[in-house]
């Protein structure tokens, strides 16, 4: 059994840890506005989205919240090379274990840890699924 994503970077709000971040970036993460609560009114609150920083935080910044806005996986990557990212996660993953998913089916912030959105914006699609193994391998 095996999980992936399509992200090129570490840049996942809280993926090295809450208000850490365990790895530094490779590329310039991209910053936008965090989410806001799903909850009703009557029992959801927000964060104060003025405030410079949220804490508390651990040995870096990398990955903390800052004047309202949550950093995401980079745009280094073009679409085009996401979606062969995709063909050739698929395809090694379907030759070499059991059974495998995406990390997640919706995520508010991270399109490329989103089945749904990775499948609407056509980086994950039935033919990525049904390519054959050699195909990605030689081109």
């Amino acid at each position: 059994m095996g999980e992936w994503s399509l992200a090129t970077d570490v840049c996942a709000l809280w993926l090295g840890g809450f208000n850490d971040n365990n790895t530094p970036y490779r590329y310039e993460c991209e910053w936008v506005e965090c989410p806001y609560t799903y909850m009703p009114e009557a029992t959801g609150t927000d964060f104060d989205r003025t405030a410079p920083m949220l804490g508390p935080y651990g040995s870096n910044t990398l990955s903390t919240i800052q004047n309202g806005m949550c950093p995401r996986d980079s745009t280094f990557f073009a679409d085009d090379q996401v979606q062969r990212l995709a063909e050739c996660v698929i395809n090694i993953f379907n030759g070499t274990v059991e059974g495998h998913f995406l990390w997640t089916v919706r995520n508010e912030l991270e399109p490329r840890w989103n089945y749904v959105e990775s499948y609407d914006k056509g980086w994950i699609n039935q033919n990525t699924f049904e390519a054959n193994r050699g195909d990605v391998f030689t081109q």
